[in-house]
């Protein structure tokens, strides 16, 4: 009888996570990754990618970019930032990637190189870069226009002739620069110096390449290409003509760096009444606003017939005067001349420094004596009302602002009292504001010099940046002068919070989460269903709660409850929700088995860069499981996977390379892969280590090293280690040989999911006599084609199970419908009526389709699995 045991398991694995999408979307939303590799461990480092990366940084967030920022990345750390840049940019428009760096051309690709990359293996380059394209790839399916910046041409600084990237071998030679990316609709692509040549680094403090794009980019006037043509010239004439920038764009649209501002805010028209025998008459004109800041010059059009303009001074002003906004705001007018009833015009245009502008008139009404106006009534309750809003924020700022990431724009004030303040009269200014923070009132960004009127208050909101939790951030405000006050500043404190549910419930590599998350073993489910439900409540338009309270339904084994959580969290847009529903119609677990729905789902969400998704649709694609057989195609979906930093396809790849499937056998590099593995902990590497150690394939044979392998896969969870290590006992292979011993380590690896633990478990029960022994074996049988109705376990276990005792088989079919209280009559190998209605009721119950004969039996012992709470997520 042959025994199984997954030789090189492929690390299948039902993805159970978490969504992120913004309960208030902000059009035009634009997202950086910014990243800066200067300090090379193993090939000599670079001078200016630090600086560089700093003052990218500066520019594109006063360019209202939220942005993540990466410095001298080891490869976790690379897969980590761009984890994060991949969760911010799922509600952004715009998309930008800036790299400073050591890259590398291999065949027609570009690779951006981490600071700890060693390059001395041909297998290195799959675990030790990011290809730019497949960046790019997700930057494109989650924004609607990509910027690509690439301070990175330099020579190859790799001493190694040839590199390996999936089955193809490149020689390398001394390469220098890099390859023009294929650029789909959409994009802009800017290099520092043209396909094949290299670039400088600079012996400033910046790149030559860099320096100039900062220097140009917050223009207003130059839309990008220009901007590129401006960065062009310079380059060439700071280099001597030796380094030609050169971009690539499919645009359809323009780009500037500096968004439109808004024109400047004028009072159309102020209404003022004098006597006709008044020295001199204040206007007070109210003194225009720019809300992004910079200087106003106001331009008087016209002048009174009758009278007079002047500043407090005495200097006399006319048509075509000059004035600054405070000198425009504190002009007198003279009634020299004028009769009672006279009403005079001044006539102004206002011009910010972008070259935006605004008209208005100021009127005078002329008569013999003049009251105390109404307008004097309106100003007092203004100022009231004023002095009572600053009041309030005042006292607001002592404490500090909790607020939830990845749930959108926060309001910070909600309850502002504010109504009644007119919209435009006073204005507050932001005097500055950390990095981490992004503010915006009325759904325009704001940034340090930025104003909004007082009356908005209630609309500012905060959004703070993911990854931010661990500190508090602030921002400051500048107060408008009132009732004889002078302006005061209020600092306000932002303390980012992660919620319970995030917290608790998030999946690893879901790129719409918060945070890195943790696996389904650690889960509570209890504490999970309470914390994710209150965030549901809260935030009932992010699919994220949704799909994490589905998280913890399946924990508590929950299969229909989870499947309604992933289903409707799906439907809100949550990436990882397609994949874990694609892996529950793959297994059919709690669901009816729909390979070609599973693959499909697979698709969308590897389309988004979701490392769990792409290691599903590549293993479909390889073996054409649900989908046409493609194994080119399905090793490419592996590699992206491999490049996010998940394992499972490591395992799987590793697995191909040993036993010589979908690719040429290569011993060698299946140890390289299960290594890599190992070397972060996974299960699978373990357990995959330990094989290649009981078989003496590419390492040493060692029993004793297999089973330290072994145990720690068992310790970490691994359905197939118990099998693993129940063989060792069964033959005898670095312990004692004990057949009780292994069958109990069988056993508890069929109770895990492995089917081959299932059917070695039969297998041990064939080899004892009597009922209970013949009994407990049909079970087994029956669980391992259950578990998985298409392995080769399975398989086995069908015909076997076939052969078997028709007796043995109606009793435990019996004895499983009397366990879950469906009343069968007798366990007596008779079956009946009572059988018969009790089997059907359960099909009923269940929601499973009908079946008879050893399929019926499957469908029941697979039922009572289930309702243990088996780790899907973990096959």
């Amino acid at each position: 009888m042959r025994f199984g045991v997954l030789a090189g398991p492929l690390g299948l694995a039902l993805a159970t996570g978490s969504a992120f999408a913004a309960a208030q979307s902000e059009d035009g939303r634009r997202v950086a990754l910014v990243i800066g590799n200067q300090d090379y461990q193993f090939v000599e480092p670079l001078e200016n990618p630090e600086n560089d990366t700093k003052e990218i940084t500066k520019v594109l967030q006063e360019a209202d970019f939220d942005v993540t920022v990466g410095l001298n990345l080891s490869k976790k750390d690379l897969e980590k930032v761009v984890r994060r840049f991949l969760r911010e940019l799922n509600d952004g428009d715009t998309a930008l990637f800036y790299y400073s760096g050591h890259a590398l051309q291999v065949g027609d690709s570009n690779f951006i190189l981490p600071v700890d990359a060693k390059l001395t293996s041909q297998y290195d380059l799959e675990f030790e870069s990011l290809k730019v394209s497949h960046l790019l790839d997700y930057m494109k399916a989650a924004s609607s226009l990509q910027i690509v910046m690439l301070d990175a041409c330099r020579d190859n600084p790799f001493e190694i002739a040839s590199l390996f990237w999936g089955e193809e071998e490149y020689a390398l030679g001394k390469t220098r620069g890099l390859r023009r990316i294929p650029n789909k609709l959409g994009s802009f692509i800017s290099y520092a110096t043209r396909p094949g040549q290299v670039a400088f680094d600079g012996q400033g403090p910046m790149s030559p390449f860099t320096s100039s794009v900062v220097g140009n980019a917050l223009n207003p006037t130059l839309e990008i290409k220009d901007l590129m043509t401006r960065v062009r010239d310079e380059v060439v004439r700071k280099t001597g003509g030796q380094q030609i920038p050169y971009e690539d764009s499919t645009l359809v649209t323009n780009f500037y760096f500096v968004p439109p501002k808004p024109e400047p805010i004028v009072t159309a028209h102020h209404r003022v009444s004098a006597s006709v025998d008044s020295p001199a008459v204040a206007l007070n004109i109210p003194e225009p606003v720019q809300p992004e800041g910079g200087t106003l010059q106001a331009i008087l059009t016209l002048s009174p017939e009758n009278g007079e303009l002047r500043l407090p001074g005495g200097r006399t002003v006319a048509e075509g005067t000059e004035l600054t906004a405070a000198e425009l705001a504190s002009l007198e007018y003279v009634p020299t001349g004028s009769s009672a009833g006279d009403v005079e015009l001044i006539g102004y245009d206002v011009k910010d420094e972008w070259g935006g502008s605004a008209s208005a008139i100021a009127s005078v009404t002329l008569a013999q004596v003049v009251e105390q106006p109404a307008q004097d009534t309106q100003a007092e309750d203004r100022g009231q009302r004023l002095g009572e809003l600053l009041a309030w924020i005042a006292d607001q700022s002592s404490g500090a602002v909790e607020v939830d990431i990845g749930v959108g724009p926060v309001p910070v004030y909600p309850q502002a009292p504010a109504n009644g303040l007119p919209p435009t009269s006073d204005w507050l200014k932001i005097v500055s504001v950390e990095s981490d923070l992004q503010l915006s009132s009325d759904g325009r960004l704001l940034q340090a010099g930025d104003r909004f009127p007082a009356s908005a208050l209630a609309s500012l909101t905060v959004r703070p940046q993911i990854g931010s939790q661990s500190t508090a951030g602030k921002f400051v405000m500048e107060l408008p002068a009132v009732n004889g006050v002078q302006p005061a500043t209020v600092t306000q404190v932002v303390q980012p919070r992660i919620t319970q549910c995030d917290a608790l419930a998030t999946q690893p590599f879901d790129l719409q989460a918060v945070t890195e998350g943790r696996l389904a073993n650690l889960l509570d489910s209890g504490e999970v269903d309470s914390a994710c439900a209150a965030a549901m409540a809260a935030y009932p338009e992010i699919g994220r709660f949704v799909f994490q309270r589905g998280r913890g339904a399946f924990a508590a084994g929950d299969l229909a409850g989870a499947i309604a959580f992933f289903e409707q969290a799906y439907q809100m847009g949550h990436v990882r929700a397609g994949q874990v529903l694609g892996r529950m119609y793959f297994l059919g677990a709690g669901i009816d088995r729909d390979r070609e729905k599973a693959v499909e789902l697979y698709r969308k969400a590897a389309e988004r860069g979701d490392a769990y998704a792409m290691h599903s649709l590549g293993i479909a694609e390889i073996k054409g499981d649900g989908t046409p057989q493609d194994e080119a195609a399905g090793l490419k979906r592996l590699l992206q996977s491999v490049e996010a930093g998940h394992t499972f396809s490591y395992n799987a790849i590793g697995g191909f390379y040993l036993q010589g499937q979908h690719v040429d056998e290569n011993v060698d590099r299946a140890v390289y892969y299960y290594n890599r593995s190992a070397a972060r902990n996974d299960i699978y590497g373990f357990l995959n280590m330990g094989t290649l150690y009981r078989d003496g394939k590419g390492v040493p044979e060692d029993n004793e090293a297999a089973l330290g392998w072994f145990r720690k896969a068992h310790d970490g969870g691994h359905p197939a280690a118990g099998t693993a290590i129940g063989l060792l006992y069964f033959n005898g292979q670095g312990v004692e040989k004990n057949e009780q011993e292994a069958t109990r380590w069988f056993r508890e690896s069929a109770q895990r999911g492995d089917p081959w633990g299932a059917f070695n478990t039969a297998f041990m029960l064939g080899r004892q006599s009597g009922e209970t022994a013949g009994r407990d074996r049909v079970r087994m049988l029956a669980m391992a084609v259950a578990i998985d109705p298409t392995s080769s376990a399975a398989e086995q276990a069908r015909d076997t199970l076939s052969k078997a005792q028709s007796g043995y088989k109606a009793k435990v079919l019996q004895q499983a419908l009397t366990d879950l209280g469906f009343e069968p009559g007798p366990v007596d190998g008779q079956p009946g009526r009572k059988t018969r209605d009790a089997l059907a009721n359960f099909f009923q119950q269940s929601g499973r389709e009908p079946v008879q004969g050893d399929e019926a039996l499957v469908a029941l012992v697979k039922y009572q699995w289930e309702q243990d709470r088996p780790r899907y997520d973990l096959f």
